[in-house]
């Protein structure tokens, strides 16, 4: 009998539980198949528990009896009935399940070794309906409450549809020595210089303390107004656009406009205040549409209407799943985001943020570059040199960031500084490493940060 036409079979039969349906997004028969072909031909469960778990059943004593087998699976015992039986007569579950008769049901309804992957897709694929339906009767429920913002609404319906639908992968447990060499080649081509070891910043100096940015990590750009945070974070937005790394700016406090000018200033190396009084030469005009054609071919998309943290989850999620890849979150920046719920403390709510963010990079394995602006407590010390003490609203922002780059420029109090054009990147915190000070060049007439000596 060929696969199609025994499936089409083991459909076609009766089930001996006439209670057994919890519900109609299922296939009884392929869960049946599944779980008597692991009783009935062991070697088949390590492809099984590859693809399922016991939750992915829509039956509950089928969930039982397949944590039973991969139970004595995991432990080296067999996984036949009359094992399996036992098992779970010593758990209490096995008048539950119908007793020993009923598993030698599933065992008749096993059939050859090679279909046992295409049944645990069904039952796989069953219990993603079953998420899909289960979520939109919950989003139905929540939306029609006036009291749940519809920011939350949409966000808990992205969730439930990413959790629903996200690639289900094997087990991530592995020997070193099925990975060890690979990952000392990986480490050898890093020092050769052949691969980054992260994101390039696009300062070389950068780059040599933290080794670039990594997936998942939150970096803070932060520095008093003005001081150029806002173009360090784009910058590095920019580094991984020009490197092919799909970029997402999330633009809080400039238009569309301003950052375009931006933009331009940099690659073009046009004084910004030309953009801004609007007098630009044919020269310069020749320029910025030479610049305007590069940008053009970089992926590097930006949006100047979402200001909530759960706007920033829904664009994001519906990027990857349009484009399949993600390569860096730029949010401008930490104190501009609009709360949908009430906070009673400033740095509760920008905390919040933080670890919001943090997670969303983490779901995402991109990194998020999100600036944060400093208070005054640096103008109160001679030197002016900021701290972290002086994020404002900290509340878990240090907690939470895996990089905090503190920028102190000596002409941002003094315009005769003998350093005048020279910033001080100071890695206040570094998960993963040393904390040192990164002197640049600050050119910030052309929005952009050099490293010293490299002047385009």
């Amino acid at each position: 009998m060929s696969t199609a036409t025994e499936t089409r079979h083991l459909h076609a039969v009766e089930l001996a539980d006439p209670g057994y349906a919890e519900s109609g997004l299922a296939d009884p028969a392929a869960e049946q198949v599944v779980l008597g072909m692991m009783m009935g031909l062991p070697r088949i469960v390590d492809d099984v528990v590859d693809i399922l778990q016991a939750g992915h059943f829509n039956s509950p004593k089928h969930g039982r009896i397949f944590g039973a087998i991969t139970g004595l699976w995991a432990s080296g015992e067999p996984t036949d009935a009359v094992a399996v039986a036992r098992a779970l007569d010593e758990s209490g579950d096995l008048k539950r399940i119908g007793g020993g008769p009923y598993l030698h049901t599933l065992l008749a309804r096993a059939t050859t070794s090679g279909t046992a992957g295409y049944h645990a897709g069904i039952v796989l694929d069953w219990a993603q309906r079953r998420q899909l339906y289960e979520a939109g009767l919950r989003i139905v429920q929540v939306s029609q409450s006036l009291q749940t913002p519809t920011s939350e609404v949409i966000d808990d319906a992205q969730r439930a549809v990413h959790e629903a639908t996200v690639e289900r992968t094997s087990g991530s447990l592995a020997a070193f020595s099925e990975f060890g060499d690979d990952e000392l080649a990986h480490l050898e081509r890093i020092i050769a210089g052949e691969i980054p070891r992260g994101l390039s910043s696009g300062l070389a100096a950068l780059d040599d303390l933290l080794g670039g940015f990594l997936p998942g990590q939150l970096i803070i750009p932060a520095g008093r107004p003005g001081s150029g945070k806002s173009t360090l974070g784009l910058q590095f937005a920019v580094a991984a656009a020009r490197a092919g790394h799909p970029a997402i700016v999330f633009t809080l406090e400039m238009s569309r406009r301003e950052l375009t000018w931006r933009l331009l200033s940099s690659v073009a190396g046009i004084n910004l205040s030309a953009f801004t009084s609007g007098h630009l030469n044919s020269d310069q005009m020749a320029k910025a549409r030479a610049a305007s054609q590069m940008i053009a071919k970089w992926p590097l998309h930006i949006d100047d209407r979402t200001n909530t943290v759960a706007g920033i989850r829904t664009e994001t999620r519906r990027f990857r799943q349009r484009h399949g890849a993600l390569g860096l979150v730029y949010a401008d920046y930490l104190q501009r985001f609009v709360p949908t719920r009430k906070f009673d403390r400033k740095d509760l709510e920008v905390g919040t943020h933080a670890k919001e963010l943090k997670t969303l990079g983490q779901e995402l394995e991109v990194p998020m570059i999100v600036p944060s602006q400093l208070n005054r407590g640096s103008e109160s010390r001679t030197d002016k040199i900021p701290q972290l003490s002086d994020m404002r609203d900290s509340g878990e922002v240090e907690q939470e960031a895996d990089v905090v780059i503190l920028i102190h420029r000596p002409d941002y109090y003094d315009a005769e500084s003998p350093r005048a054009g020279e910033a001080d990147l100071i890695v206040a915190k570094n998960r993963n490493g040393p904390k040192e000070t990164v002197t640049v060049a600050s050119k910030l007439h052309v929005a952009q940060f050099a490293d010293m000596g490299m002047f385009p």
